[in-house]
């Protein structure tokens, strides 16, 4: 409980910025996103120089050049049309990762039972997991029908099914590396979350599914 405000406080500003960033303008967008590559960047660094300590063969940047090459495509897919800039589809997507998040937590912590069994994330449970994404599907499906029309039905159900699935896989790739290093976050600069590569850890994830559908 004594996490929770400091955590709250944090989520919220949080939001806000990556909100703002994304509907302000093409360029507050561009520079507020390349802040946050440079610093998941950093912090990838870091983990790896740990991991390198207790696992000297491990020499190639692979967290780095996942955090970069990541973060290079999302800032791609609200330029999917030329070089004109749409803060919607860009906004649906992270309205997706953190409604999957959020709700996977929820259901999860009040009704997880049947662990899922991932080595890297022991506590990660079905239930939590089928709440996140049916909530992500429900979204996008009233998102189509009663908010805006941002893609087809077709790909904006598409998105809110493959989000969930394709944020866990990057949630489990970040959760991989964070074990190796033997830490629990990838940061402080966030109190309650870690650092920036613990908050974007689904959205780097869903990154690629993101820009491909929208290039469809």
């Amino acid at each position: 409980m004594t996490n929770f405000f400091p955590r709250l406080i944090t989520g919220i500003i949080y939001i806000s910025l990556v909100s703002l960033s994304i509907m302000d303008s093409s360029n507050t967008f561009i520079i507020v996103f390349s802040i946050f590559t440079l610093l998941g960047i950093y912090e990838s660094h870091q983990l790896w120089k740990k991991i390198k300590l207790n696992n000297p063969k491990y020499n190639y940047p692979i967290p780095q050049l996942y955090v970069l090459l990541s973060m290079s495509i999302l800032i791609m897919v609200p330029f999917n049309s030329g070089n004109s800039y749409s803060p919607f589809p860009i906004l649906l997507i992270f309205i997706l990762i953190w409604i999957s998040d959020t709700m996977s937590y929820f259901f999860g912590s009040y009704f997880g039972r049947t662990k899922m069994k991932i080595k890297v994330s022991p506590n990660k449970t079905w239930e939590g997991f089928i709440g996140g994404f049916l909530c992500s599907v429900a979204f996008s499906t009233l998102s189509f029908l009663y908010i805006q029309e941002i893609f087809s039905f077709w790909k904006t159900v598409s998105l809110g099914i493959l989000i969930p699935i394709f944020g866990l896989l990057g949630d489990i790739y970040q959760s991989k590396i964070k074990r190796m290093a033997g830490v629990k976050d990838s940061g402080n600069i966030l109190p309650g979350h870690g650092g920036i590569f613990d908050r974007l850890d689904s959205a780097m994830g869903a990154s690629y599914i993101a820009l491909l559908i929208t290039l469809i």
